[in-house]
């Protein structure tokens, strides 16, 4: 690829002011593929974080440089939760079953600081973000196939919880059914702000039901009580994909998950364990998530 390529002169930009974009909650996603499908576009999505203010004037003239082809990753913002998600489902981010799931959940019950309904990641404190909105739709849409009624749920790094309800949403939606999810969170504060965050959404009942559950602990080790299960989430990168999660994963289950370096080349992986236990892995897009890490460093490089 020439150097003056678009490719290149977005990397250079991303280097010269986002040196560090895991730690502020910056996030550049460079998708090579959706569900196996080829994209054409490259996006980027930033978050102006109180870490994260090197978006001057002159990076933005640096932006008008890059050609029509780079699209914003925050395309699909919206001024309330209906208008964000109409927006995704607009952008074919969203399936049916996904719009239906992030319609029962008000990001803004989740959301620490901002926008809640921007189309970017934020920070939501300890050195965590939370996803772009697009960004979870995406993992569900990956996940759908396993997120049905009574299946089991581990959510690696929930954060706040939003990503956790989400799951929710699909698999609890039947009483006769033993669905559960785990949201499992190694800083507790975050852990005790995702309870808060249940309630203010109306979703306290699942917690006392048993139907959700959120745990301090260290994600890497998955939570083996509740396993195994159909689908693990991950929210952080970690340098190669953890062995316990694939061990409590169940037959037919899913596992999504970044893998990659802290700062460096990211890419979400697709992890199927078939019927028989043998596993496949594909990369479904290029992406820059906050390290899967020990709440020691995390909480130092915050």
């Amino acid at each position: 690829m020439p150097p003056g390529s678009a490719p290149a002169i977005l990397r250079r930009f991303t280097r010269a002011f986002h040196p560090n974009p895991p730690r502020d909650g910056a996030k550049f996603t460079s998708r090579t593929s959706v569900r196996g499908a080829p994209l054409t576009r490259q996006h980027l999505n930033i978050t102006r974080t109180p870490s994260n203010r090197l978006l001057t004037k002159r990076a933005a003239l640096a932006l008008l440089c890059v050609p029509s082809i780079f699209t914003m990753a925050w395309r699909s913002s919206g001024a309330t939760n209906d208008e964000l998600i109409d927006n995704l489902f607009a952008n074919e981010i969203a399936s049916d079953a996904v719009q239906s799931a992030m319609r029962s959940c008000d990001r803004k019950n989740y959301v620490v600081v901002g926008d809640a309904y921007q189309d970017s990641p934020q920070t939501i404190g300890y050195g965590a973000t939370i996803s772009a909105p697009h960004m979870h739709a995406h993992c569900l849409s990956m996940l759908e196939d396993q997120l049905v009624p009574g299946a089991r749920v581990l959510d690696v790094g929930s954060g706040t919880g939003y990503l956790t309800a989400l799951f929710a949403s699909f698999v609890t939606a039947e009483e006769n059914k033993d669905g559960v999810v785990v949201g499992i969170e190694h800083i507790p504060q975050l852990t005790a702000m995702s309870v808060e965050n249940f309630a203010k959404d109306g979703k306290e009942h699942m917690l006392a039901n048993g139907k959700v559950e959120l745990v301090t602990g260290d994600g890497r080790l998955g939570y083996p009580p509740r396993a195994p299960y159909d689908a693990i989430h991950v929210g952080a990168a970690a340098p190669s994909v953890p062995p316990a999660l694939i061990e409590q994963l169940a037959r037919g289950g899913r596992l999504v998950i970044p893998v990659g370096p802290e700062g460096g080349h990211q890419e979400l992986r697709v992890i199927d364990k078939d019927e028989n236990g043998a596993v496949t892995e594909r990369t479904a897009m290029g992406v820059i998530y906050v390290p899967l890490t020990d709440a020691e460093h995390q909480l130092k490089n915050r």
